[in-house]
Order: structure tokens, then sequence, then C-alpha cells
């Protein structure tokens, strides 16, 4: 018989989140800032490409800030990355997510009820600023109903890590085998959660490939509440 469910965590890109035009806008943002600050052009498909690269910074499942990841790229335009320059470039890479995303609809809807089944609720997602979370969901409304935030900016791991599902089960008080993770990703979020002893529905709306370890598949978070009924009565 499976363990009492506790807790929720939910993915975030992809999941509570859809692409409206990010990379668009941090090209935009970012040449602007480079142009204003430093006086130099960069055109935006090359400004994309050296942002992609950065990866390479990255090893396994670390994350890589993206304060630390624009002082690279300047770096690697040429430029010295000066404490105005980074913070202004930072700001750019912030409000680039923040245009370049919008929360589903129903999410304050789907929290809330959630929450009213007397469920711990938490985020666990891989993103290189916790603040670009934070004001994501403080501005569609959703912050209040969250007991946890994990952004792997913070703990350094990124899902698949099983150090950051543990990290979340240990802050929300609740066992891996008490927690039900929501997200679009076979690795990151299905097999990931999987791995760590969770129990994982995946949302299929944005993802690339549905995973036979699901154990329940959602089409948009909108069907969430009537998957963790019938998880919690089985």
């Amino acid at each position: 018989m499976a363990a009492r469910l506790g807790a929720v965590f939910l993915d975030v890109g992809n999941t509570l989140v859809r692409d409206t035009g990010f990379a668009q806008k941090l090209a935009e943002k970012l040449s602007n800032a480079l142009y204003t600050v430093a006086g130099l052009r960069v055109d935006q498909e090359s400004l994309l490409k050296v942002w992609v690269e950065l990866d390479a910074w990255t090893q396994g499942d670390v994350e890589l800030w993206d304060l630390a990841r624009v002082m690279l790229l300047a770096r690697r335009l040429g430029l010295t990355p000066s404490a105005r320059l980074a913070e202004l470039l930072y700001a750019a890479v912030v409000e680039a997510y923040m245009e370049g995303f919008e929360v589903e609809p129903a999410a304050p809807r789907v929290l809330r009820e959630l929450k009213g089944m007397g469920l711990r609720l938490g985020l666990l997602t891989n993103v290189g600023s916790y603040d670009v979370v934070k004001l994501r969901m403080r501005k569609a409304g959703v912050f209040d109903y969250l007991d946890v935030v994990v952004a792997s900016q913070a703990f350094s791991w990124r899902k698949p890590s099983k150090k950051i599902f543990e990290a979340a089960c240990f802050l929300a008080g609740v066992e891996p085998e008490e927690v039900l993770h929501v997200g679009d990703d076979p690795q990151a979020d299905i097999a990931g959660a999987k791995a760590a002893g969770l129990r994982a529905v995946q949302v299929l709306k944005y993802a690339a490939e549905r995973s036979p370890l699901a154990d329940a598949w959602i089409y948009s978070i909108e069907e969430l509440p009537g998957a963790v009924r019938a998880i919690m009565s089985s």
C-alpha cells in the first residue's frame, strides 16, 4: 500500500509557466544593456550562441547562476565584467525571464485547490535565478500558497540530481514516498523523482516525450487536482 500523500512539488518551466518568446527577449535586453553600459554592439544571434555555449561551464547536475553566466558572457565578448556591468546584465536576464514566460492561467486555482486538500506545496525547478521564480510567482498571486521553493540556483544541484529532491523533502518535512512531483521533463522531472523515491505525474502539454516511468499523466495542470485526488484515494 502506498504511503499517504503529504506534499506536492511542481516544476516551473513548461508546467506552471509557458515560454512566450524568452530567447528573443533575452537577446534584445542583453544587446541593449551591452550597448548602454559598454558601447558594444553585438548582434542578437551571436549573443544567444554565446549564452548557450556557456553551458560548458556547468558539470553534471550543477547549476550556473545567471549572475555568473553574464560575467562569463561579458568576458567572452572581450569586456571586463565590472560590478556595474554585471548587475545591469543580470537585471536584463531577470527582465527577459519575466517578460518571456507566462504563468498558466489555471495556476492560482490549482494551487489553491491543492492547498485546500491539506497538502504541503513546493516548487522544485531548474533555474539560474531564484529571483525570477519569486517575482513571477508573486506577480501571479501564488507565492503565498507555497511552503518551500527549491530553485537549483540556490541549492547548486539540478534535477535529476537526487540531492535536490532530498533537499526539497527535508525542507517540507516529508519523506520521499509521501511526495508527488509534477513536471514535464521525462528525465529531469519523472526519472529524477522516481529515482529519489517520489511519485511522479507528467504534464504532457509541452513535454518532449511521454515517460513510461510516471505514475500518472495529465495534459495540463488544470487536470492536476483530479489526478491528486485519485492518487490519494488509491
